[in-house]
């Protein structure tokens, strides 16, 4: 049974167990019956004591009475009576087999228990006690308990020893079964490892009705078994399925040990590098390879320090082919590198072909520059003779010239100026394309550079007999940080395309903020369309969320919105896309119609990504379009652009206009400043008597004055039957006559001879019937000047007698009569001579002319050398040169830096027809004070020779 020690062990703790209780069964019983003993010496003492209070005075023969009591026939005493005079009695009995008392003693009382007049104490042996009684009798006894008597025939004594007798009988047997039950088990086990289990078989010993837990156990062995043979089996399938991978693997293979030295390489490392794998020989890497680089070298020799994935660039030391070297650490349960995987892969041939990409790259490059080169030069060539064109046809005064010959000078002008903005959006599409377009944010006043653009389209929408609009709403920031350059150039493009396509109705410009929440709506919705590659970039998710450049940080207007919205032609949807593409329109159709090269909407478009924002469009074929500009509110300064005044707040503001969207306006507008309005686009009988009725309940407290919209007036007034248009046959007779309703309504009220009239109008006010405008106190123009605006309905509010009837029909406004300024005259008592230095002989005399309309006298010099020399001759009398820069014998540059060299601080100005940031910068390195592009803007010059002229 030496093989069983767990079941030896478990039979030796059991006995050990039943031995135990033994013992502590009969100690108990051993103490019961020892304190049974002390008891009964204290029911003696009790008795005793009873007995003897009962008598007052004890006798002699009274004690030996009591003594002879049943309760003392069964215990040893001794009682010494002992009288008050001093006499005393002993009494003794010793039971059987009991020792004798050796004498006559007075016990000594250390620790009593009292009860009356008695004590008495107990030990192991006896029970010492004393009486007292009240006569001085005094009783000393000592009690002997009566000793242990076990009698082994009784039950109580045999049973347990019996039992557990048979306990370890049971033990013993449930042993015997256990090792029978442990032997089958291990022979099962024996076998188990010897052969190889396809299936799972049950264990052999379930017939032999072994315990449940055998069972349990052998079924578990046998599952077990299955599985480790079956994983067995597995592993040796995926180890030859490796050997065979890593062995055919096409690329050198190898593990590497931390010290370094190769402890495995498969077939095709011995083809590639001639060796045969030997266990008793120790390799390295360093043998068959070396390092692209010192720093690879090294890295090669201490792989210890290696504890990430790298890829190496090596060669091979025979064959000097590029390689490169992956190599993977693999670590041990603690973290530390027990070694390395290596692969090789021949990239001799790819590092064949990136050495010749990288010379087409280079020389890819050299023709970029070359390109660019020659683009600076056809851009130069190219603006010199349009600064001449354009020059000239400025120099021409068209007042003196034939109907006939006006139209011949406008065309000339309008293609002109074509060509050079076809040559300006062809350069910022290289710019663009080049990734040179450089954004400058900072602080931009965008109500001004809406009235600046809207200015700058004036011309256009009259030409085409529409409406031009202008409105900033009330609560937008004046001043936000972007480009205003390229702002501007987007609201120009934008508002060029739309006048360009709008026959009829109107152009708008609406500049409003826009918050974080609305952002969310509009991108939300369906029908809407970005002009924007943020949406293919992704920067505009699938799911309609805001581009990633302004999150939701809790500002009120987080975006501002740029509006360009007409009634043209429309675009049909699916002709929207093509609206991406640089070079593309809409249609054939349109090209035709309308001309162009479909790089305006292109540029914007890329010009609105780089500053942060994206361009929507809405539109419907016949209808109209609205272009939207988004752009991040970054910065934002509110300053007031519409101010408040007292006398605005007795006004009843009466608004009469054509557009829906003047309305809207008209309302934000009135309700910020508390200006009390009523505003109307359809003003019928109906309507006009309601009018009269609220102006009569507010005679007393507010002044009312009439904005009149001139293209409203015409519209009805043309219309109606009593101009004689009764007779068009595309007007039906109901139209008729609610036209002609209208038109008297208007006509009532221009006759109202008490009611302040303004007048707004597109047409100039040389254009309108003077006898019509003598009925109006103030003329307006569109796009509307608010400012103005306000200004007049001030001035009409505190005006206590308004004329209605003007006697001379050339009498026409206050506003009217306000002297205008030549702005192109510089009055300076001697202006300063400018040096002009050019070696274009049309590009001197144009810009000789530009400079004698502003005041100034100048000379002229054709390259740079005789610039030196006109400046060392007249030094005194040259203020400023306008600098050419590409000049021959000696250009711009040149002589701008020998200039400076001699100390001289004259400012200098550079002409170029090159307007990109890289010629900037080399005239400014050269020592130039300012910029200017070809062709010459005059406005652009007067600014910068007043701003130097100021400065020096």
């Amino acid at each position: 049974m030496q093989q069983f020690q767990s079941l030896k062990r478990l039979l030796f703790f059991y006995i050990l167990t039943l031995l135990i209780m033994l013992a502590l069964y009969y100690a108990m019983m051993l103490s019961t019956l020892k304190t049974q003993s002390q008891t009964h010496s204290q029911v003696v003492f009790a008795a005793l004591q009873h007995e003897i209070i009962d008598h007052a005075v004890p006798t002699e023969t009274e004690i030996e009475n009591i003594v002879t009591k049943p309760f003392f026939q069964d215990i040893s005493y001794q009682l010494i009576f002992m009288l008050p005079s001093g006499q005393t009695y002993v009494y003794h009995h010793i039971q059987p087999q009991e020792a004798e008392f050796t004498s006559v003693t007075f016990p000594t009382l250390t620790s009593t228990s009292t009860t009356n007049n008695s004590s008495y104490q107990i030990d192991n042996e006896t029970l010492t006690g004393r009486i007292k009684l009240e006569n001085g009798h005094q009783i000393y006894v000592v009690l002997r308990h009566q000793p242990l008597n076990i009698s082994w025939i009784s039950y109580q004594f045999w049973l347990p020893l019996m039992t557990a007798i048979m306990l370890f009988s049971l033990a013993l047997l449930y042993a015997l079964k256990r090792r029978t039950n442990w032997e089958q088990l291990i022979q099962y086990t024996d076998s188990l490892a010897i052969s190889s289990k396809e299936a799972y078989i049950p264990p052999p010993f379930v017939t032999e009705k072994a315990t449940p837990e055998f069972l349990r156990l052998g079924h578990t062995l046998s599952r077990i078994s299955y599985q480790l043979h079956d994983h067995h089996r597995r592993i040796k399938t995926l180890n030859q399925r490796l050997e065979h991978l890593v062995n055919q693997a096409p690329l050198p293979m190898l593990i590497v040990m931390r010290q370094g030295h190769i402890s495995f390489f498969n077939q095709r490392f011995e083809q590639v590098f001639t060796t045969a794998f030997q266990r008793h020989n120790h390799y390295s890497l360093t043998d068959f390879l070396t390092g692209s680089d010192k720093a690879t070298q090294q890295l090669l020799q201490k792989l210890s320090t290696l504890r990430v994935t790298r890829n190496l660039l090596v060669y091979g030391l025979e064959d000097r082919q590029a390689y490169q070297l992956h190599i993977t650490p693999w670590f041990g349960a603690h973290g530390q590198v027990h070694g390395f995987t290596v692969i090789l892969n021949n990239i001799d041939n790819l590092i064949t072909q990136a050495d010749d990409l990288h010379l087409q790259n280079q020389q890819l490059q050299l023709q970029i520059k070359e390109f660019t080169k020659l683009r600076s030069i056809i851009g130069h060539e190219l603006r010199t003779p349009l600064n001449a064109i354009i020059g000239t046809l400025g120099l021409i005064e068209a007042h003196r010239l034939t109907p006939r010959q006006q139209e011949v000078l406008s065309m000339l002008t309008q293609s002109s100026q074509s060509m050079l903005a076809m040559l300006n959006d062809m350069l910022d599409m290289a710019k663009i394309k080049a990734g040179k377009a450089d954004i400058v944010n900072e602080p931009t006043d965008i109500f001004k550079l809406g009235q600046h653009v809207s200015d700058l389209m004036i011309g256009s929408a009259r030409r085409q007999g529409i409406n031009l609009l202008y409105f900033f709403m009330p609560d937008s920031p004046r001043y936000i940080s972007t480009d205003g350059n390229r702002l501007r150039q987007i609201l120009l493009n934008l508002l060029d395309n739309a006048t360009k396509f709008t026959s009829s109705g109107y152009v708008a410009l609406v500049i409003e903020p826009i918050t974080y929440e609305q952002m969310r709506s509009i991108t939300s919705l369906d029908n809407k369309r970005t002009l924007t590659t943020i949406a293919r970039n992704q920067n505009l998710a699938p799911d309609n969320r805001l581009p990633n450049t302004v999150t939701n940080t809790g500002a009120e207007h987080q975006w501002m919105r740029f509006s360009v919205k007409d009634t043209g032609i429309g675009i049909a949807e699916s002709e929207q896309d093509k609206l991406f593409s640089y070079f593309n329109q809409a249609n054939r159709q349109i090209s035709q119609n309308f001309g162009g090269t479909g790089l305006g909407l292109a540029i914007s478009n890329s010009f609105a990504q780089l500053l942060g924002g994206f361009i929507q469009l809405d539109s419907e074929l016949d209808v109209g379009s609205n272009f939207a500009l988004y752009l991040p509110c970054h910065q934002p300064t509110y300053q007031p652009i519409y101010h408040f005044h007292s006398s605005l707040m007795h006004i009843r503001f009466i608004v009469i206009v054509e557009q829906d969207i003047c309305v809207t306006f008209f309302q934000h507008l009135c309700s910020h400043l508390s200006l009390p309005v009523s505003i109307y686009t359809d003003l019928d009988d109906k309507a006009a008597q309601k009018l009269y009725e609220q102006l009569e309940l507010e005679a007393k407290i507010l002044q009312p004055i009439l904005l009149l919209d001139y293209e409203y007036y015409e519209t009805y007034t043309h219309l109606a039957p009593v101009t004689g248009a009764i007779d068009d046959p595309s007007i039906d007779n109901q139209q008729r006559l609610v036209n002609s309703e209208q038109s008297q309504v208007i006509h009532k009220l221009l006759n109202d001879t008490s009611l302040p009239k303004l007048l707004l109008s597109m047409k100039p006010e040389r254009s309108i019937p003077s006898s019509f405008l003598d009925q109006f106190d103030g003329f307006l123009n569109k796009p509307l000047d608010v400012a103005l605006l306000l200004s007049e309905l001030i001035r009409l509010s505190q005006t206590t007698t308004v004329t209605l009837k003007h006697e001379d029909s050339s009498h026409t406004s206050e506003h009217a009569k306000k002297p205008t300024m030549d702005n192109n005259t510089v009055e300076v008592a001697s202006a300063p001579t400018i040096l002009v230095v050019d070696d274009n002989l049309t590009n001197q005399k144009i810009t000789c002319k530009m400079l004698d309309k502003l005041g100034y006298p100048s000379l002229v010099a054709d390259n740079g050398r005789q610039a030196l020399e006109r400046l060392d001759a007249q030094r005194q009398q040259i203020s400023l040169i306008l600098m050419d820069c590409r000049m021959p014998v000696m250009d711009g540059l040149q002589a701008t830096q020998v200039i400076r060299s001699q100390g001289s601080s004259i400012p200098i100005v550079a002409l170029t027809a090159n307007n990109t940031e890289e010629d900037r910068e080399a005239c400014r390195l050269a020592g130039m004070d300012d910029f200017l592009a070809k062709p010459i803007n005059k406005d652009k010059l007067k600014t910068v020779l007043k701003s130097l002229m100021t400065a020096e």
